[in-house]
């Protein structure tokens, strides 16, 4: 681990067997700065403290280069960050494969390969230069005078970003595993027929470029495969062919289906960080990995009991609804559940880009007539 104190502090190094370092030892005395903090507090609190002795750090103690890097929109990774700054910082390429090859399970195939008895230690060194320039790079950033200190209402903010993020994400794992197993299925369904329709040219609804070039090939001129696209060309009554591959499209192309497999990577308890704040303009949060914030509303008003069906694997009863894929992708807020004793609420604001600047403006000019008036 390296850490440095003060502006100007050189690098410290600590390794596994030498005592807790001071700063460490009494952290109440400090303020830790760390770049994307979810990574530094979960190394600390999963590995520091219970197999090195390190004491607990209050969030209170605690703040994110990275965090006050998107609230002035700047790049959240730090290398691009600080060539944005105009900061002399690089990261090494070569330092980087150091830092996999470390870190990465080897695979079968690798592990027969001769061993180079000084390779570990050779990448054991770039990796440790590799932390000393992230510990200067962050320092640099953080104290760079473009990026502006949070103001104590954003500072709460981002207090509660952490408490958010330490919680976890509560999801309905029945739920999550039901449709990842359906969704699936339908893909493979018409991936099949797509394969079959197509003598193996198209395998998968994903394959743009190839179902446009099948289709202009057949006298049409799409550019585009999006649902205005293949609507408007499945007006025009097109030959079976055709009218079938658009048909096998809309079927299943539902990225959002792609959601359940990543929301059941997020649900271990260990697992923290899935959302950021300062993560999307203007100040609102994002989400890293599984995609929280847009899973589709229920427009189309299906019933509560498509729910149990889809639990109980029962297409038929999905289909009676249209397309099964869309159905599912319809109910896909059902992922997200209270825990025991809470009441999840849903609220969809709408422009909300556009709304916030402008009410926040609006307050800053009313502050600013009220100054004035007092002043004559």
């Amino acid at each position: 681990m390296c850490f440095a104190c003060d502006d100007d502090g050189e690098v410290r190094v600590w390794r596994p067997g030498d005592p807790v370092p001071e700063p460490f030892a009494d952290p109440t005395r400090y303020l830790f700065i760390s770049d994307n903090w979810e990574f530094e507090r979960a190394i600390h609190t999963n590995i520091l403290i219970p197999r090195y002795g390190f004491p607990p750090i209050l969030i209170e103690n605690e703040d994110c280069a990275q965090r006050r890097a998107l609230a002035n929109a700047y790049p959240a990774e730090l290398g691009l960050r600080c060539e944005a700054l105009g900061l002399p910082y690089r990261k090494d390429p070569e330092a980087r494969k150091a830092m996999m090859r470390l870190s990465r399970p080897q695979t079968a195939k690798k592990r027969k390969k001769p061993v180079d008895p000084g390779a570990r230690e050779r990448d054991l060194a770039l990796l440790l230069e590799r932390c000393k320039n992230d510990v200067q790079a962050t320092r640099a950033a953080y104290n760079s005078p473009r990026l502006r200190p949070l103001v104590p209402e954003e500072r709460l903010q981002l207090l509660h970003d952490a408490a958010i993020n330490t919680r976890g994400v509560h999801a309905n794992v029945p739920f999550l595993e039901a449709a990842h197993t359906f969704a699936a299925r339908e893909r493979n369904a018409v991936n099949t027929r797509l394969n079959e329709l197509t003598a193996g040219l198209i395998t998968s609804v994903n394959q743009v470029a190839k179902i446009m070039e099948a289709v202009n090939a057949r006298g049409h001129d799409m550019t585009s495969l999006n649902k205005r696209s293949v609507a408007a060309t499945l007006m025009h009554q097109p030959e079976s062919f055709v009218r079938e591959l658009l048909e096998l499209r809309q079927r299943g192309a539902y990225a959002s289906t792609h959601k359940f497999k990543k929301l059941l990577n997020f649900i271990d308890p260990n697992d923290r960080g899935a959302l950021r704040i300062y993560g999307a303009g203007p100040g609102r949060w994002s989400s890293i990995g599984a995609q929280l914030h847009n899973l589709p509303r229920n427009d189309d008003e299906f019933p509560l009991s498509l729910i149990d069906a889809l639990l109980a694997g029962d297409r038929a009863e999905l289909a009676r609804w249209g397309n099964p894929l869309e159905v599912v992708s319809e109910l896909s807020r059902a992922a997200l559940s209270a825990t025991l004793c809470h009441t999840l609420i849903c609220s969809d604001l709408s422009a909300i880009e556009s709304r916030i600047p402008a009410v926040r403006r609006r307050g800053m000019e009313a502050r600013g007539f009220q100054r004035i008036r007092q002043q004559r």
